[in-house]
């Protein structure tokens, strides 16, 4: 008898099945990784957009006005308010603000935080660590292509620059997402996907493991035929019905067997 790891039904599912997850890895990492990119693209272009309508509310000539110590004017407060507003309507956004630049220094402006949380910068906070992707952001709407770590967390931003009555760009308005939302979103996605995948091999598994067993337990039959007229017994029986190769060998079989039934009478007849 045949062991199990040696039969060929063992073979080939286990061949199948090896194959399945080879594909099915390849495809999976595949998959994960360009709907990473896409979701990032994706949230690149929604804070873009976010920033470019946020600094189009707001009045670029009261913004070219504050300095230092301006915290508490109604200027400051009612931009103060308008970025707070925009910060709370999105659970995804977790700061908006407004930075200038200041010859070669990036400064706060209006931080839409301040008053209401404890690290909120004020006017005139100098912004040492800013991308390229926010310097961008002076002259055209941009975004991080990267997430940026500081001394708020780490995350991905998008900027779009505020223009005074003139046209002149005065500063920028810059809306932070976390890093953990937007991972937390691709990680989503990544399960979803390992779900599908898993699911797709368990039922090729079982489908293969299926068709495999049916085409075993008739190539048996046709052994045990074999065996029984290797022993000189040709009382057998070919009960093998299939529409494939192995069903036109079961016909070529049962032809054998009636050919062999004549010529054992013929020769038995001349004795």
């Amino acid at each position: 008898m045949v062991k199990f790891l040696n039969s060929l039904q063992t073979k080939l599912t286990i061949s199948f099945i090896i194959l399945i997850l080879v594909i099915s890895s390849l495809t999976f990492f595949y998959t994960f990784n360009e709907t990473k990119s896409a979701l990032k693209e994706t949230m690149r272009d929604e804070l873009k957009a976010v920033a470019a309508a946020t600094a189009t509310q707001m009045d670029g000539d009261k913004v070219a006005m504050l300095k230092a110590g301006d915290e508490g004017t109604p200027e400051f407060l009612s931009i103060r308010d308008q970025l707070w507003a925009v910060q709370n309507s999105n659970p995804d956004i977790k700061y908006v603000y407004i930075m200038a630049l200041n010859g070669d220094e990036v400064q706060f402006v209006v931080d839409g935080s301040y008053g209401k949380e404890d690290d909120a910068a004020m006017i005139g906070d100098v912004y040492d660590e800013a991308p390229e992707d926010l310097i961008n952001g002076f002259t055209a709407p941009s975004a991080d292509r990267e997430f940026t770590t500081d001394e708020w967390g780490t995350y991905l931003s998008g900027y779009a620059p505020v223009y005074d009555s003139k046209g002149n760009s005065v500063g920028l308005v810059g809306v932070d997402m976390s890093s953990d939302r937007v991972i937390e979103k691709q990680n989503f996605i990544g399960y979803t996907i390992y779900i599908i995948v898993g699911l797709a091999i368990l039922i090729a598994g079982a489908m293969i493991a299926f068709f495999s067993k049916t085409i075993i337990q008739d190539i048996k039959k046709l052994n045990e035929n074999a065996n029984k007229i290797s022993m000189g017994d040709t009382n057998v029986m070919v009960d093998v019905k299939r529409n494939d190769e192995i069903g036109e060998l079961a016909d070529s079989f049962g032809r054998m067997v009636a050919s062999l039934k004549i010529m054992m009478d013929t020769s038995y007849n001349e004795k």
